[in-house]
């Protein structure tokens, strides 16, 4: 079980000077037997996690954090099974709901900076919970300084780029001038001007690339956090970005008979199992978490990382390292 809370925050996107409002949620360990089941875009109920539940942490030491990122029409809510697994293991984790890119709130077309305003969306969510004020049963509980991201689908592409990859200035140009929208001087300085925020010590996107119309091949070089890159062998061949991005520390894995939605609630038949695809998944997501956020170096935990350990035969590893 976990408990789970949701709050409002805000903050200015800097390349306009308009507020950016967002919808943040958060899953964290709980000692509660009972409460209100958590209800996601008032349409999706998890009967394992309750709204503001008593926070119940085990440990005396601050949780650490992980932070995820849904898909194009998605909702934070999108992976509970993976956050759980974590929060059982003493994790705290938060998810923003990505404004205007919601399954019952999406605005097309998009400005060519939404990609950018995503890992925005992500720091704002870091600092939400880093600014909880005293007397907030999450204050100064939560390290927020040492942080992993993950994400399915285009929130994949989010976690890539807190990864630390360069941006194209060219497909920059040539998306600007292909779009709906066209984009002004402060749009396209933004993409040469982002920094990455420093808080993000490892990324794990799952089903998605960053694509190769924001990053060229000699941008990966600078991809300076260690990766885990989950896919299903039925949602494309994930061979291209796992070589485009293999000049970092990118640990590969895929699921066989795995579809896009294997790392998620939605339930799209597959070929895969639900239940195996995710389990499998949150294997592979904690042990990656305690290894580059808390820095474990256990023998089990390295074994699953490198392979020598077989999580289930449905996955298969690759390591650029």
């Amino acid at each position: 079980m976990a408990g789970t809370r949701e709050a409002t925050t805000s903050y200015t996107v800097p390349w306009t000077g308009e507020p950016r409002e967002l919808v943040v949620h958060a899953w964290y360990e709980t000692d509660d037997t009972s409460g209100t089941a958590a209800r996601w875009l008032d349409a999706f109920e998890d009967t394992n996690s309750w709204v503001d539940a008593a926070f119940a942490p085990r440990a005396k030491c601050k949780a650490p954090l992980v932070v995820y990122s849904h898909g194009s029409q998605g909702w934070a809510g999108n992976a509970t099974p993976l956050m759980r697994q974590l929060v059982n293991a003493g994790w705290v984790a938060v998810a923003p709901d990505h404004t205007d890119n919601l399954l019952t709130q999406n605005v097309e077309p998009k400005p060519e900076t939404f990609p950018l305003l995503r890992t925005l969306d992500v720091s704002a969510t870091l600092d939400w919970i880093a600014g909880l004020p005293e007397g907030d049963p999450l204050h100064d509980r939560v390290d927020t300084e040492h942080v992993l991201v993950f994400g399915h689908s285009y929130g994949a592409q989010t976690s890539w780029l807190l990864g630390g990859p360069t941006f194209d200035p060219a497909a920059i140009e040539a998306r600007c001038e292909a779009s709906e929208l066209g984009c002004t001087e402060a749009e396209v300085a933004a993409y040469t001007e982002r920094a990455v925020d420093p808080r993000v010590v490892a990324v794990a996107p799952f089903a998605g690339s960053a694509g190769t119309d924001l990053v060229a091949e000699s941008g990966w070089a600078t991809l300076d956090r260690p990766v885990l890159y989950m896919t299903g062998s039925e949602d494309g061949d994930g061979t291209e970005a796992f070589t485009r991005a293999s000049a970092g520390d990118v640990t590969w894995v895929e699921l066989a008979g795995g579809c896009h939605e294997s790392f998620t609630t939605t339930t799209i038949p597959c070929d895969l199992d639900k239940t195996l695809s995710l389990t499998v998944t949150a294997t592979y997501l904690a042990d990656f978490a305690v290894h580059e956020v808390l820095g474990s170096e256990d023998e089990a935990v390295l074994g699953v990382l490198d392979g020598s350990i077989v999580v289930d035969p449905v996955a298969t590893l690759q390591t650029s390292r």
